[in-house]
């Protein structure tokens, strides 16, 4: 009876680990064989931008003002507003201290003492306003005195960074400047608080540094070409003010005279700067994999199997190809059949171990 028992035990345990290899086959394998579970793109007709990905310092020609005394603030103009000179934005109703519930500092920025250690905290507008030093100017009465656009947000930047001085700016400005702006409204601020900020529409600049720039680099960012800057929620217009070398990187200004909703939230951000935009077959670079040297991608055959075919690199631009379709002429001359539109191809040859 035991060696019966020691018999069934031995022949379960063999028919387990044929069960285990058969799913292990089917799970691993079969995806492999018949392209279940690998994740695939379709090939279709696009537009690639050919650009330079960037960051960049926003230059501006522009004031902050300050509240001539306490008291509750009433916003006149809504925020990003022309404004002609003589024009009144903001109201003080004169209040010596706040009232009850109402919004004074809503973050604090903490500072650090000169010995290292932590400093009582600053508020956001003490430390806009150590920023911007003497060049905050008081405002009268809320009246603006120039034209321009106002804004109820600001950085303590607005003279820091300037049309004078933007050919002077170093690289590492980019590490040093902040992101965006802060709000400054709230229910009631002090005598000397920041209140708000005119900017000058009609022209205003961005900087930026392009790494080990080559020749071709250089002849891209020739003086007065016409770009796009690309901010992912609206594309402005613009030209090549100047591009020289600055060590081995080449230091761009852009100038521009478009108008936009977000013209002065930021200061330093990413963006794209466009040349040209190109249409046609486009996929993603992760999709090609070289093969005695030659491009191609895994196209889903119907099967289930993939095949891999050629392709020819056109352009390329943001991990982005944009190839020939259908066929193309080889070095030799020869005809290649390629992929078509709608072609189902693997889309991460690399990570399915192909």
């Amino acid at each position: 009876m035991k060696k019966n028992g020691r018999a069934g035990v031995l022949i379960g345990g063999i028919v387990f680990a044929i069960v285990v290899t058969g799913l292990y086959g089917i799970i691993y394998a079969a995806p492999r064989i018949e392209g279940i579970g690998i994740r695939t793109d379709v090939v279709q007709y696009d537009e690639l931008p050919i650009a330079d990905e960037v960051t960049a310092i926003f230059v501006r020609d522009e004031t902050l003002y300050t509240a001539a005394y306490a008291g509750n603030p009433e916003y006149m103009v809504s925020s990003g507003t022309k404004v002609r000179a003589g024009t009144q934005v903001v109201y003080m109703a004169p209040n010596a201290q706040p009232a009850d519930g109402q919004t004074i500092y809503e973050n604090d920025t903490p500072l650090s003492s000169g010995d290292g250690e932590a400093a009582e905290p600053e508020n956001q507008f003490d430390a806009i306003l150590r920023t911007a030093g003497s060049n905050a100017e008081i405002s009268e009465g809320g009246v603006t005195p120039w034209t321009a656009i106002v804004s109820y947000s600001s950085d303590g930047w607005e003279k820091k960074v300037t049309p004078e001085n933007i050919k002077k700016l170093k690289k590492s400005i980019l590490d040093e400047a902040p992101a965006e702006a802060t709000d400054l409204t709230r229910d009631w601020v002090r005598g000397g608080d920041p209140i708000y900020r005119m900017t000058n529409n009609n022209l205003w600049r961005i900087a930026f540094w392009i790494p080990d720039a080559n020749k071709t680099v250089i002849d891209k960012y020739r003086e007065g070409r016409d770009v796009k800057i690309d901010l992912n929620t609206t594309k402005v217009r613009a030209s090549v003010e100047s591009a020289e070398p600055d060590g081995r990187d080449l230091f761009v200004i852009l100038r521009s005279d478009m108008y936009y909703k977000d013209l002065d939230k930021y200061r330093v951000r990413d963006l794209s700067v466009v040349f040209t935009e190109v249409r046609g077959a486009v996929i993603e670079k992760k999709s090609v994999k070289l093969k005695a040297g030659k491009t191609g991608v895994y196209v889903k055959q119907q099967s289930g199997a993939f095949k891999w075919v050629p392709v020819k690199v056109q352009q390329e631009s943001g991990g982005r190809y944009l190839i020939a379709e259908t066929e193309f002429e080889d070095e030799d001359g020869e005809r290649v059949t390629t992929v078509r539109y709608y072609d189902e191809i693997m889309a991460n040859p690399a990570g399915e171990g192909y």
